[in-house]
């Protein structure tokens, strides 16, 4: 595809279509000429699926025909949860070999039947390893072949000509990357109504991109039903009025981005592991949840990082027609990027000749002739360089045995994410006198015939009883049975006095006890695979809340 071209660059979610005319350049200034956004045509399409052909082709051809706009040339977004994707290293080789090489490596890619897939491709970067030796690192992709082929359907169907397909995240990169610095390693968020992409970017460089399972719509349905609205006029609201907050626990709507919120903060605590000397040093929001009121200020106070939105694009000119206050660049950031570097999917039996043409023998042949030469000018032995090269083979064979293990334990920590939500959810509600029922029926139970109970208090970590003994014994045998109570940690007597009857020379003592509840919580968070550091958290955290406790 000429970058100099004219494309529509279509872009179908759940909610919405957006067609953005315009014409790309990586290194100049792009122009866009035209940009529709209209509703996607109900039950027409779900997660990448095309369920409607025919409703989506007519809506998306009587719109450019309503505009005036004739061009046929058009690239396809794809997006769903059925896409996988992985980071791999390949050779340094020309640019025509790269495709056969994915491909004839892609069933040990991903843990799928590769023979439903279509596999494609975008290089991320070039780098040397210590010896010298430069290599691709590549972000390979995988789309089910049913799924590529539909859109080379519905583009058919719409009058249109499919130059490219495209997948979300290298279309999100490839616009991403000429928005930021070298200096500046930045997050993009962009936030879907069922799921966000994120993408972690030093200037061209794609450092993680990860998709978490959450999106706008829970804060939509929280919405939705406290006013007694439908979705469209829902977003409407929280992008007009102050429903969002800083804080979690200050309203529903608020609380709703909790799972969020706290999914992206792991995500960025993976990455800080592995990145420790490029800290993310400010956040990007992009997408239709991007501008829903006070969404930068939860994200600012919740991760901790400076937030803003991207409502501003670099070396993007829009043709003076375009109204910027309803076309937000947020909206236009996936359909932008696309034009720029598609992946481009090709359907199944167009991507399987392609593949069948391509003649990897000459470069293995050269790869060989190169290893023996530089094997003879380090005087090292064939034999030692063919042990070592079983033992690599035999050791990436173990690795891509078990190469689905981080989805594996991606799907885990999501899981798990969750289940500590609803456990610190519940905990935070947890109370320790809950217990007080249980401590009076065993007072009843344990108390001595000598001892009665003249009132009784409590409080969230204790209660005290005034009570009157008619000797010392009767105290301490008390006391004794009050420590033998399951729902008491401690209990002591704070003071005494004696008094005699004038009349009967009778003797008593008055007394009062304070005891403290066992903090019994059930709510227990599962500490995993990060169990060392999150139980010490969780001491620091209890160790405080006794201070507390003390105090008051």
């Amino acid at each position: 595809m000429a970058k100099s071209n004219k494309v529509l660059s279509i872009d179908i979610t759940n909610e919405s279509i957006t067609i953005v005319e315009m014409t790309a350049s990586p290194k100049k200034e792009s122009h866009v000429h035209n940009v529709i956004i209209l509703e996607t045509p109900e039950d027409s399409y779900e997660d990448g699926v095309i369920k409607e052909p025919e409703k989506i082709a007519n809506a998306i051809r009587e719109e450019l025909t309503a505009r005036g706009i004739h061009n046929k040339n058009a690239i396809f977004v794809l997006s769903s949860t059925k896409i996988v994707n992985r980071e791999v290293m390949i050779p340094f080789v020309k640019e025509n070999k790269i495709r056969g090489i994915i491909n004839a490596n892609s069933q040990e890619y991903f843990p799928v039947n590769i023979e439903d897939y279509v596999v494609s491709h975008s290089v991320l970067e070039t780098v040397t390893d210590t010896e010298g030796n430069k290599q691709f690192r590549v972000l390979a992709v995988a789309a089910p072949g049913h799924m590529v082929k539909s859109y080379y359907d519905l583009g058919a169907m719409a009058g249109l000509n499919v130059v490219s397909l495209d997948y979300i995240g290298n279309a999100m990169f490839q616009l991403i990357k000429t928005q930021t610095t070298q200096d500046t390693t930045t997050m993009v968020v962009q936030l879907g109504s069922e799921s966000t992409v994120l993408n972690i970017v030093k200037g061209d460089n794609l450092l993680l991109q990860r998709t978490v399972p959450y999106g706008t719509n829970s804060v939509v349905n929280v919405v939705m039903d406290e006013k007694g609205v439908d979705a469209t006029t829902a977003m409407t609201l929280l992008q007009n009025d102050q429903i969002i907050t800083v804080d979690f626990d200050d309203n529903e709507a608020t609380g709703a981005f909790r799972y969020l919120i706290n999914n992206i903060g792991r995500v960025m605590d993976f990455y800080a592991s592995k990145n420790p000397d490029k800290p993310i040093e400010d956040v990007l929001l992009t997408g239709d949840g991007a501008l829903i009121r006070g969404i930068d200020g939860l994200f600012k106070i919740q991760l901790n990082v400076n937030t803003r939105i991207m409502d501003t694009l670099h070396n993007i000119k829009f043709d003076a027609g375009i109204d910027l206050k309803v076309y937000n660049p947020v909206y236009l950031v996936t359909p932008i990027g696309a034009a720029f570097a598609p992946m481009n999917f090709l359907p199944l039996d167009v991507a399987k000749k392609t593949s069948e043409g391509g003649n990897l023998v000459p470069w293995v042949a050269g790869l060989i002739v190169f290893a023996v030469a530089a094997a003879a000018v380090a005087f090292v032995s064939i034999k030692q360089k063919n042990d070592a090269e079983e033992e690599r083979d035999d050791v990436q064979r173990q690795v891509e045995a078990i190469s689905d293990i981080e989805e594996i334990i991606s799907e885990y920590e999501t899981a798990r994410g969750t289940y500590n939500d609803l456990m610190t959810m519940y905990a935070s509600t947890y109370q320790l006198n809950e217990n007080v029922r249980m401590c009076i029926d065993e007072l009843e139970n344990k108390i001595p015939s000598g001892v009665y109970i003249t009132g009784f208090s409590s409080t969230n970590s204790g209660f005290s009883v005034p009570a009157v003994a008619a000797s010392y014994e009767d105290m301490a045998e008390f006391m004794i049975q009050l420590k033998e109570i399951p729902c008491i940690q401690d209990a002591y007597i704070g003071g005494y006095s004696k008094s005699v009857d004038e009349n009967t020379g009778e003797m008593t003592f008055t007394f009062s006890v304070t005891a403290k509840y066992v903090d019994n919580n059930p709510y227990v968070l599962d500490e995993g695979i990060e169990g060392d550091a999150d139980a010490e958290a969780s001491d620091a955290e209890t160790s405080d809340a006794e201070e507390t406790t003390e105090a008051e």
